[in-house]
């Protein structure tokens, strides 16, 4: 039995009951996969012992944080890896670094760089819960992204273990290992079909991001990492770059009639480099916050730096700069203030899986695109007039500063001719974001439920790329199989 061996070669906990294995059978999408067995490393050679021992005997494996991927990156069949429980540690934290386990959670990392005024930055509404790993994983990044950049832009070293058991360490400047070198092979001499390919968006979670491994500044190999889902390697441990907390910060939030409205100001506002431009609807407030009165949507405007006179100064300008009409509802400066009127924003998602329309539900596919915020309002029209035509209810929020939209139509996931409804939607959404030259996938990842999208994005050369890399990484398809390439022998 798999769970003796494991016992015999590891020293952390097994689980392979019926409740244990129902619990990791879900996470924040609305499919579910029951594990063969959950298993708690407490080191990283426990963890090389594992994959060796599931290389030998073909068993899938995949890596688990919290759980809250929405579209089905943990779920397995196989063996499940938690490392919220022992591998949980800040290792070092340095002036501008820190070096993190996989299962660290954000929040917790976030309250000791705190004390140092530090920030490593991503902010996903679910820091409170996600860890590190999962983080990059899937390339998480949140609504100061517009001012910080993804996940991706802060990994400066990554340790991994691979499916065979060996580890290395990866990083810019690093001697590469075989794997690494044959990836360099691999992409080097199609880097002009890369750029040519890949989204010109400032965020992108959809396969692998080839496009940040080889750029114009150099070879930096460990960015292969974020937004893999696990299907690469095992991440024990990452360096990542902080920043300095900035010393203030000013929000506006303003309220307009229509989406239309809201979409019409962002490039303008753009002007002005806000840290922070999000989009909240009517739909996501909830319970709705008595001044937003009768407002349909609301846009969040934030800045932040070093002087107070040029934040207000700047707020001030973007306000000069709406047109038609909108409404203040709140301005603040103190940071108490600003946190409590941030946390609707962060409830936006728990908000949202709470509403129903009948049997109909929020289901995420078409959630996560992005496009040039230059083209938000002919999309925001796009949509809705999509959604009109196939007579559906949805939600709209998310980082409009990066075109990022998080949308969610409502619909009911046991009706077959309702989920071909909603597959025929995605497809026209993709289409009409890929004809933008945006991408599928921002920041969300894919997953089991958005994988099979992704040669739709790329096209076939790049997609075969992206299945060649799974093979130097994993020959045996065994890391997290069923997201980002898909092959009929592999199971999930």
């Amino acid at each position: 039995m798999i769970a003796d061996e494991l016992r015999r070669i590891s020293k952390g906990e097994v689980l392979f009951d019926d409740w244990s294995r129902t619990i990791y059978s879900v996470d924040g999408s609305h499919i579910s996969l029951r594990p063969e067995l959950i298993q708690k490393p407490i080191d990283v050679e426990e963890v090389r012992k594992i994959c060796k021992l599931c290389s030998a005997k073909n068993i899938a494996i995949t890596a688990r944080g919290a759980g809250t991927g929405l579209l089905g990156q943990s779920l397995s069949s196989g063996i499940v890896l938690d490392f919220t429980v022992n591998m949980n540690k800040i290792v070092e934290i340095d002036d501008d670094f820190v070096v993190a386990q996989p299962g660290l959670v954000k929040a917790k990392l976030d309250k000791e760089l705190g004390k140092k005024r530090k920030v490593f930055p991503p902010d996903p509404a679910s820091s409170n819960f996600c860890t590190i790993g999962g983080m990059i994983a899937n390339n998480a990044s949140g609504p100061h992204s517009l001012s910080y950049g993804n996940t991706i832009d802060h990994i400066q070293e990554i340790s991994v273990v691979y499916a065979d058991g060996t580890s290395s360490i990866i990083g810019h400047g690093l001697e590469p290992d075989e794997k690494i070198s044959k990836m360099l092979s691999l992409v080097a001499p199609r880097t002009a079909l890369i750029r040519r390919k890949y989204p010109k968006v400032s965020k992108n979670s959809c396969g692998y991001r080839l496009d940040a491994v080889l750029s114009d500044r150099g070879f930096f190999p460990q960015k292969v990492f974020a937004a893999s889902e696990g299907t690469l390697g095992i991440i024990t441990s990452v360096k990542l770059k902080i920043v300095d907390v900035p010393l203030y910060r000013g929000l506006l939030v303003i309220g307009f009639q229509d989406l239309e409205s809201l979409m019409k100001v962002v490039p303008a506002i753009l002007k002005f480099f806000p840290s922070a431009l999000e989009l909240l609807d009517s739909s996501v407030l909830w319970p709705r916050p008595k001044c937003f009165g009768i407002t349909s949507c609301s846009l969040y405007i934030e800045f932040s730096g070093d002087n107070l006179s040029d934040i207000e100064m700047k707020l001030l300008r973007c306000q000069s700069k709406l047109e038609g009409k909108y409404e203040i509802l709140q301005t603040a400066f103190d940071p108490i203030s600003i946190s409590k009127i941030w946390e609707a924003r962060k409830n936006a998602l728990n908000n949202i899986m709470k509403l129903t329309v009948g049997s109909r539900k929020p289901v995420g596919l078409i959630e996560d695109t992005v496009v040039n915020p230059t083209q938000l309002f002919e999309y925001c029209i796009f949509l809705k007039k999509l959604y009109s035509q196939y007579n559906l209810d949805y939600t709209m929020y998310g980082h409009v500063g990066n075109g990022n939209l998080h949308t969610r139509p409502l619909v009911d996931i046991e009706e077959r001719q309702e989920v071909n409804l909603l597959e025929d939607l995605a497809r026209k959404v993709f289409k009409r974001v890929i004809a933008y030259g945006g991408t599928i996938t921002g920041e969300h990842g894919d997953g089991l439920v958005r994988s099979k999208y992704i040669p739709q994005l790329y096209g076939s050369q790049v997609y075969s790329l992206f299945v060649k890399l799974k093979r130097i990484f994993d020959p045996q398809l065994i890391m997290n199989p069923g997201k980002k390439v898909l092959f009929s022998n592999a199971r999930p």
